[in-house]
């Protein structure tokens, strides 16, 4: 029997001409701007081998990866669950970019093998920006303003958040914590389990300094300022994790300087440390919106698995989870429709090309009842055709 009403897998969903017009415009916005600054468009394939999606530190992708016999050579495959490293690839081995600093931006659509139904979309459009070859702050600086841009762009208000993975990891060092111990430590800040995470600490043979850093490092969040000020209080426990603050501190100093927003600073934050291993940063709508709009960091050592390991940093965004929160008041490019007959006729054919390289949208009318009262139109008179209302 056939189906009446045909459903698509619960997190894969079509995009209707309203919203499919609107994703357009904005995708081309994006990417308009990351041109302007300098990012040269790549598009990889929708699907690799396994071996080249899910190493190095795309492994904790392995969950989310769709996978399936490639017909052809016998070899597994995966659908792309996230584009950065497919990007990593790209400017490792293909572009083999070792003396330089590259910068490359993408948009595609990717898959996910379970569906998040606060995270919305199992296939998210995947938006970003990279940059490889630098380690400096400026470079984290740039990637940063061009989100804010970005956003900016699609008529976001927006809060910053800031964090370094690289703090949390130094004072694990330091303390000597186990392979084990750092796990369960990490799922524990990643939930933001408070009395966990007393409880969690109070079992660590600490020295007293470090019982003092452990115990007040979950209160190193909030205002920006206010936290790095604060946190000038770890300096001279060690070398990294006095380059992690004042790296931060440049940071936020720029940003005070450069932009008016609110910055939250977090250094407890341990989101993707499995993938990040310096700054982190994330976009949220100041409307209140809960999830991150963009959000991005450094990821240092990218490449290794592909022969050249690179220092880099990016963002992304999800745009289909995002269209929600943009405007349906956009330009789409055409200043008004005009109809026009379907005859075979080569000077209406070529009044229509006129027409629509002038950026008017041009639509066949079969019969006069389907053309709008007051509508332009094309009429032909005295041989010519001529636009009427």
């Amino acid at each position: 029997m056939q189906q009446s009403t045909w459903f698509t897998p619960e997190g894969l969903e079509d995009l209707l001409p309203p919203q499919a017009q609107k994703l357009e415009y904005y995708r081309r916005k994006l990417l308009d701007g990351f041109t302007l600054s300098g990012y040269e468009l790549v598009l990889p394939p929708i699907a690799e081998y396994t071996d080249a999606l899910l190493t190095g530190t795309a492994r904790h992708l392995a969950i989310d990866t769709c996978r399936f016999t490639d017909q052809e050579s016998g070899r597994m495959m995966g659908v792309r669950a996230d584009m950065t490293p497919q990007v990593a690839r790209i400017v490792s081995n293909r572009l083999k970019a070792e003396n330089s600093i590259s910068r490359l931006c993408y948009v595609g659509e990717v898959l996910k093998t379970r569906n998040n139904k606060a995270k919305g979309s199992r296939s998210p459009i995947q938006v970003g920006a990279e940059l490889f070859g630098h380690s400096g702050v400026e470079s984290d600086l740039e990637i940063i303003e061009l989100m804010l841009e970005s956003l900016t762009a699609l008529g976001m208000d927006i809060k910053l958040s800031l964090g370094h993975v690289g703090i949390v990891d130094e004072l694990m060092a330091l303390a000597g914590l186990s392979k084990e111990q750092s796990k369960e430590l990490i799922d524990i800040l990643e939930r933001k389990a408070i009395p966990e995470y007393q409880n969690f600490i109070a079992t660590l043979a600490l020295s007293d300094d470090l019982q003092v850093i452990f115990n007040q490092l979950p209160t190193f969040c909030g205002d920006a300022d206010e936290v790095i000020s604060a946190a000038q209080q770890l300096k001279g426990v060690s070398a990294v994790l006095d380059a992690a603050l004042d790296h931060l501190t440049q940071v936020i100093e720029h940003l005070n300087q450069s932009h008016q927003l609110d910055m939250h600073l977090d250094l407890a934050d341990i989101r993707g440390y499995q993938y990040h291993n310096g700054m982190i940063f994330a976009a949220y709508n100041s409307q209140g919106y809960l999830l991150p709009i963009a959000k991005g960091g450094r990821y240092d050592g990218v490449g290794k698995a592909f022969g050249l390991a690179l220092p880099a940093t990016g963002f992304s965004l999800d745009l289909r989870a995002s269209l929600d929160l943009l405007n349906d008041d956009f330009e789409q490019g055409f200043s008004s429709v005009v109809y026009a007959p379907s005859v075979t006729d080569g000077k209406l054919q070529a009044k229509i090309a006129e027409l629509k390289a002038q950026g008017l949208r041009v639509v066949r009318a079969y019969t006069d009842d389907a053309i709008p009262q007051g509508a332009q139109q094309l009429v032909s008179e005295n041989s010519e055709w001529i636009l009427k209302a």
